[in-house]
């Protein structure tokens, strides 16, 4: 938004904002009153994601120009009249598609990707206008309808008849929408926020606080917001509260952490949503919060032991257990890349496994499928620790992506080989941390990390950098040593995660507590299963034998050949995913 003498010129981006974080729009208020200036933000994640973005149009672009089609391209810098004139003027003469044009229709000022052409009459000719954007996520979130939902009807005022269709063209897919079906919709949010902008801002922000949403990770204003929720003992500050809670217990007049730590139990309300254990147990955790301020490490407390929870769900350790945590971007390749394999033994020592290619991510698999397998062969009661269910849901798409491991993966998820220390930590302990993430969690077990936090983020988003733009090899070094020392504190702070957990564990027995352990299951599969997967993987040779690892070195008789070797199990592969949700 910004300041067109005394009228305020809003856009769709800051129509999506509002929709995601009213207390922003009053902010973004403030700077086109020139009462504020708006934090400068250097993240080149973002800007990885700017140019992914970029690129994607350039590729439909591209491809809309096929066929000697008229492209109009109207692209600029800010919004102007001239490329507003620009627009109507290709509008009018007919162009086949019309990119970055510009619309204006009052207040409202947009700059949808593409325009195209469709041969349904308006007023300015037997032709007429619908827009499409391009995106990078797979799902369309409420924040794009109302984006191009507003672009149609700028367009609609533009050409004098309302356009049918508005379009999401996806790297996958294009997927149309038609207007009417969201149009109500984007009138309420436009007319919410015309109504909220004609209040001054500092009203805004008071009547509108500045709660943690979705948006808040990619907005330059978060220091600024977090610093204020801190200095309000603000109710999200709670580990693992929800909106849903916050808004129940503000209701009743609890609206600070050290309020709700503060009520007595059992509560003297019964919620109007959710149950009265919930609001318990967060009560729990801020008055936790609360005698933990000041003190290190923060204190903690064991939950009741339940059957197959918590630290019930820790094995007995052994010589030749592994602990796991690999370094992934969802961007830098279809369907993401995991760059870095990770492995940290029972005695501290580490190994990793680079990957920027195909070739080199199925080979990382390889190498710690082949590192677990062999160390179960040599100790056949060992676990593999993780901390989140990240690992194992990346083996399985590895698994899918390269048909390879099938049957190593499917006997170690049989049997239960990997263990969650999350799930132990959540089921098993309450601890004075406002998240439960393993950094958060390391204070209590006393790790020290050897590189620094601040350090290693910034390090990570070159390392993505240089995946997104296709130029790994170009990272330095010094970055590449810098995340592989992330990644091996990572690995090493599970396996002290893991050590502190047990001695929690022997301090409640001796105290008298009853903890059984975990045991493998069967992991081997059915005789038949077996069989059917041996005669494929003897055939799956047969038809690869002189085949060219990397698609460029195929002909097109070793591409055939190549398609028919993983055809033979791939609706088998594909089923995989939704029977390991049913046994999860």
């Amino acid at each position: 938004m910004y300041r067109f003498g005394s009228e305020l010129i809003l856009s769709a981006t800051d129509l999506a904002s509002f929709l995601g974080c009213r207390h922003r729009t009053a902010l973004e208020m403030a700077v086109a009153a020139g009462e504020r200036a708006r934090p400068h933000v250097d993240d080149p994640l973002l800007e990885i994601l700017w140019e992914r973005g970029a690129e994607h149009e350039r590729q439909y672009v591209a491809r809309l120009r096929e066929g000697n089609r008229n492209v109009v391209d109207v692209s600029g810098v800010g919004l102007s009249a001239e490329r507003v004139a620009s627009t109507l003027d290709a509008m009018r003469g007919g162009a086949d598609v019309i990119v970055q044009g510009e619309l204006r229709d009052g207040r409202w000022a947009g700059r949808p990707d593409i325009m195209q052409r469709v041969e349904k009459p308006s007023a300015i000719g037997a032709w007429s206008y619908e827009v499409a954007d391009t995106k990078l996520a797979r799902e369309t979130r409420a924040g794009t309808i109302l984006q191009l939902g507003l672009y149609s009807e700028m367009l609609a005022a533009a050409q004098g008849a309302p356009p049918e269709h508005f379009f999401v063209v996806t790297p996958d897919e294009t997927t149309a929408y038609r207007v009417d079906d969201y149009a109500a919709y984007f009138r309420l949010i436009r007319g919410q926020m015309l109504a909220t902008v004609e209040q001054d801002y500092d009203v805004v922000a008071a009547t509108n606080y500045p709660e943690p949403v979705d948006l808040c990770e990619v907005c330059p204003w978060l220091p600024e917001c977090a610093k204020k929720r801190r200095a309000d003992d603000h109710l999200s500050l709670v580990a693992g509260i929800t909106r849903t809670q916050r808004r129940e217990l503000e209701s009743r007049s609890i609206d600070t952490l050290t309020t709700l730590a503060g009520i007595p139990l059992p509560l003297a309300f019964k919620p109007r949503r959710g149950s009265a254990d919930t609001y318990q147990r967060v009560r729990e955790q801020a008055r936790l919060q609360l005698v933990s301020r000041g003190t290190t490490p923060p204190l903690h407390e064991l939950l009741d032991v339940e059957a197959e929870k918590g630290l019930c769900r820790l094995p007995e350790p052994s010589a030749g257990d592994l602990f796991l945590d690999l370094e992934g971007d969802p961007f830098a390749a279809e369907g993401g890349r995991e760059y870095l394999f990770g492995v940290a033994k029972g005695d501290g020592s580490y190994e990793a496994a680079w990957a920027f290619t195909e070739q080199e991510e199925r080979r990382g698999f390889e190498w710690v499928m082949d590192m677990i397998a062999e160390s179960a062969r040599l100790y056949p009661e060992m676990h593999v620790y993780h901390y989140a269910p990240y690992e194992p849901a990346a083996f399985k798409r590895l698994m899918g992506r390269y048909a390879t491991r099938e049957r190593e993966l499917d006997a170690m998820l049989r049997s239960g080989r990997f263990v969650d220390l999350y799930a132990v930590v959540r089921q098993g302990l309450r601890a004075g941390i406002e998240r439960y993430s393993i950094k958060n969690l390391e204070p209590l077990y006393e790790f020290k990390r050897a590189v620094e936090l601040i350090d290693a983020r910034k390090s990570l988003k070159v390392m993505e950098l240089g995946l997104e733009t296709g130029m790994p090899s170009a990272v330095p070094l010094a970055i590449r040593d810098t995340v592989e020392g992330y990644n091996r504190d990572d690995c090493v702070s599970t396996l002290r995660l893991r050590d502190w957990l047990e001695r929690v564990r022997t301090e409640e027995i001796a105290k008298g507590a009853d903890i059984p352990r975990r045991v493998l299951d069967e992991g081997a599969a059915s005789d038949k299963v077996d069989e059917r997967a041996q005669r494929v993987d003897a055939l799956r040779a047969r038809l690869l034998a002189g085949v060219p690892e990397l698609r460029t070195d195929r002909d097109a008789e070793q591409q055939s050949r190549w398609l028919l070797a993983y055809m033979l199990d791939y609706h088998r592969r594909e089923d995989k995913a939704s029977w390991w949700e049913y046994y999860r």
